[in-house]
């Protein structure tokens, strides 16, 4: 078999050193050899039975095209049987940085050309024409002109390009009105639904999401009628941003149904007086959804009201027997379908249930997912890398742990043994003592004096505005402010917006419903003096080197809170382990998935080893709490309890501050990981 290693390598040290005026990066090199060995050994008696590669490569390392690279030239390899790539990312943020400028990349250094390459959206991002026919005049006339251009021009009819391209920042509310309803298909002859038959064709790179490819997972393993928007057969197969797929594969087994139907149900076919706990229920979550500032969010059932639901359920029964009797088809239709989707529900050791809300989009559900979440997730690992090479990429699969301990961590978390895995750890380029400057708190400072202040949006928020006040004063770029609640957010927007003049800066503030906004994000990078505030998607593949991101401000600490299903189903598994040690290893846990998004927060503001910038963390237990105080050492970040340094560092930095980063050395690189030391299993 040809061995492509020197072909990759000349790509880096030759070809992409000269687009790019630098010289190549060792570990990014190093990741896409590792990557292109692996990728040429699967399916390699030898080599045993297919493993999944995890690469823990931090920011900076080159992730995207140390990993495409590699690929592409392995996918149109003849001598292997893989042919094409589907890369699946979490974040629209990142996948609209693989379509707009990794994908140019490799058409300008010869390995794609551009009908080679295919974007998967879901047909929530896909406009369909009938949709917009039916719904013009909801539309200004100024908007009517951009649509007409953008349903005449367009080439896929996604959102994406809409946004993008024509430059139309549409809202959520109105984005609704022309997207491809759930449950259509293909009944349209529009270049939306048309771009989506398209996917089913054979491409070299398909640029997806990742409830995308779980989806064709799903749909594939449960042998549907239908057949799955991509065609995972003989795929190379990569998954970035994987710290987030298991969430998203949660979402993928959850399944719902209407609190509204349930409620039609019980008032047809139940008697009031069987009825009142039942609304008695409904208006307690009612009142506790009213609370939420953001209007959507979940809740954790308790015992009570699951026996509310058991004791429905009880009388619905009855209700069905009856109508089977008197051969009432319609209402034997109705109550069956619904007491199917209760008894499933209620079988709560296999089951968790939660409610979950969208008071906006007048949305109130009942949801359930499975209980064995880590054999359903190992059983799609090991289905997807027993036919592909399957590599998951991301900075934070392990914490930050050494190289003993990190497999451990990885098995422990991926539900997975030490032979069904291979993970490469790379160091990173980055000196974080060199390159931010952090603030913490004094001993005066009221949120520290009272740690109770964070818990209320309305005074955290007026502290906050006073530290970005004065951070702004003393850096000249611009400033991101993450928060872990959209209240938090909208409040600090809503007081930046009124001092905006005072501060000589623009205030952008992500939307409500939406994710990272490609127009909100050149908006940021161009003014290079702007402050953006944003939650949630905002913590990851938001990149903006450079003085456009010279200030980070982490308002609270990230942690899980009790009501995210993710999180509790894993503290479940926990106890259903009935260990004595439960308690420590659910405040590990806790822990961990903090410190992921923790990092993944930070690495937002160093991009690049010429940035630098200072990070702003108002939460007092960045000094009160052992185990934080220890990552930030660990992680070699300094954090000062006032500005007094601040001008020496930045001066510094304007007199030249060496990075040195890890030399490239061609020599030392390994050309087959199988034999390597860089392999750790």
């Amino acid at each position: 078999m040809t061995d492509l290693s020197d072909e990759i390598i000349d790509i880096f040290d030759q070809k992409l050193a000269k687009k790019y005026n630098s010289s190549p990066r060792h570990a990014q090199v190093q990741m896409a050899l590792d990557i292109y060995s692996y990728i040429k050994n699967c399916r390699n008696t030898e080599y045993g039975s297919n493993k999944v590669l995890f690469e823990e490569a931090p920011v900076g390392t080159g992730k995207s095209l140390g990993t495409l690279i590699p690929a592409i030239v392995a996918a149109k390899n003849m001598h292997l049987p893989f042919k094409g790539v589907i890369y699946a990312t979490a974040t629209i943020g990142l996948q609209s940085q693989l379509w707009h400028e990794e994908k140019k990349t490799l058409i300008d250094l010869g390995l794609l050309y551009p009908h080679e390459a295919k974007l998967a959206m879901g047909k929530n991002n896909t406009a369909c024409f009938k949709g917009y026919q039916l719904n013009q005049t909801s539309f200004s006339s100024e908007e009517q002109k951009i649509l007409n251009r953008f349903f005449k021009k367009t080439i896929t009819g996604l959102k994406d390009e809409l946004i993008t391209d024509f430059e139309f920042d549409i809202t959520p509310e109105k984005w609704d009105l022309i997207k491809i309803p759930s449950g259509e298909n293909y009944s349209c002859d529009c270049v939306g639904h048309q771009y989506r038959r398209d996917l089913k064709k054979s491409s070299h790179l398909t640029i997806t999401n990742q409830q995308q490819l779980i989806s064709a997972y799903l749909t594939t393993a449960n042998l549907e009628p239908y057949p799955p928007v991509l065609d995972l057969k003989n795929k190379i197969i990569v998954i970035d941003e994987a710290h987030e797929l298991q969430e998203n594969f949660l979402e993928a087994h959850t399944k719902r149904f209407r609190l509204k139907d349930l409620k039609k149900v019980a008032r047809q076919f139940l008697s009031l007086n069987r009825q009142a706990n039942f609304n008695q229920m409904i208006k307690e979550l009612n009142k506790k959804s009213d609370e939420i500032y953001s209007g959507r969010g979940t809740f954790q059932f308790e015992n009570t009201q699951i026996a509310i639901f058991r004791s429905i359920n009880e009388h619905l029964k009855e209700a069905l027997a009856q109508a089977r009797n008197d051969f009432n088809y319609s209402a034997t239709n109705k109550l069956a379908k619904i007491s199917e989707q209760l008894d499933t529900m209620l079988l709560t050791k296999v089951y968790k249930s939660w409610y979950e809300f969208d008071v906006t989009h007048d949305t109130y559900e009942i949801c359930y997912a499975p209980k064995n979440f880590g054999e359903n997730l190992n059983l799609f690992l090991k289905r997807l890398s027993s036919n592909n090479p399957l590599i998951l990429l991301s900075g934070t699969f392990s914490a930050n742990a050494g190289t003993r301990t990190a497999p451990k961590i990885l098995a422990k978390n991926w539900y997975l043994t030490n032979q069904e895995f291979i993970l490469n750890k790379y160091s990173s380029i980055f000196e974080w003592d060199k390159q931010i400057y952090g603030i913490g708190m004094d001993k005066f400072n009221p949120i520290k004096r009272n740690s109770h202040i964070i818990n209320d949006a309305n005074r955290h928020a007026f502290h906050i505005v006073y530290e970005i006040d004065v951070l702004a004063e003393r850096i000249a770029g611009g400033i991101l402010i993450l928060t872990t609640s959209l209240e938090l957010k909208d409040n600090i927007g809503k007081r930046l917006r009124n001092v905006s003049d005072k501060i000589g800066r623009t205030v952008l503030v992500q939307k409500k419903g939406e994710s990272q906004n490609p127009i909100t994000v050149d908006k940021f990078k161009k003014d290079k003096k702007s402050i953006l505030v944003g939650s949630g998607s905002y913590y990851t593949g938001f990149s903006v080197p450079g003085t456009a991101l010279q200030g980070l401000v982490i308002t609270k600490l990230p942690f899980p809170v009790i009501s995210n299903p993710l999180y509790t189903i894993k503290m479940d598994e926990l106890n259903a382990e009935d260990s004595e040690g439960n308690a420590k290893q659910i405040e590990e846990l806790k822990y961990f998935m903090m410190f992921i998004k923790l990092e993944q927060g930070i690495g937002r503001l160093i991009r690049t080893t010429e940035d630098y910038g200072t990070l702003v963390i108002t939460d007092p237990r960045i000094s009160t709490d052992p185990r934080i105080v220890d990552w930030f050492q660990g992680h070699n970040i300094l954090l000062h309890t006032n500005y007094d340094e601040m001008k020496t560092f930045y001066m510094n930095w304007l007199n030249g501050v060496d990075i040195e980063g890890e030399e490239y050395v061609r020599e030392e690189l390994f050309k087959d990981g199988m034999k390597g030391k860089v392999w750790h299993t």
